[in-house]
């Protein structure tokens, strides 16, 4: 394929916000597989999942469902299913009957699960420290944009 017939509009990949935006989630969400497996034997995703339903369990009082943390994560529910079995098996959480919906479960987690939230916890929360420091006070400008993205998009 000749230059001339390339389907790219832009002329710079600094320049493409998609592009940059895959390239620093993937930089990020690797800086966090690393910490994660070394030091707690469980991956990004996994860590997200189970970051989800700690802060849903304490924050929003609701029953947790596959549902409600694929909503929340923005991750497909089969991704969820998946790292869900995964957690249950490493003894992380553990899945009841909803008490009304009788296609859902309800995910708990377990004493080990949250000795694990806690420990893994202060590992994320030194890495987007370290990682983030370099937008110093425009970090809440960032945020903001990010969230007007989910917004729009949701």
């Amino acid at each position: 394929m000749d230059s001339d017939h390339l389907p790219f509009i832009i002329e710079n990949l600094k320049e493409d916000t998609g592009f940059l935006l895959l390239q620093v989630s993937n930089l990020w969400g690797n800086y966090h597989d690393k910490a994660l497996k070394r030091n707690h034997g469980l991956s990004h995703m996994q860590y997200a999942i189970l970051a989800s339903v700690t802060w849903l369990v304490y924050k929003s009082g609701k029953q947790v469902t596959q549902s409600l943390l694929a909503q929340h994560t923005k991750v497909n529910p089969m991704t969820i299913s998946q790292m869900l079995k995964v957690l249950e098996a490493k003894g992380y959480v553990f899945r009841t009957k909803h008490p009304s919906d009788i296609r859902a479960n309800v995910v708990h987690l377990t004493q080990e699960g949250n000795v694990l939230m806690n420990s893994a916890f202060n590992t994320i929360w030194s890495i987007d420290e370290s990682f983030f420091k370099a937008l110093g006070k425009n970090s809440v400008r960032f945020n903001l944009y990010l969230n007007h993205l989910l917004d729009a998009n949701d």
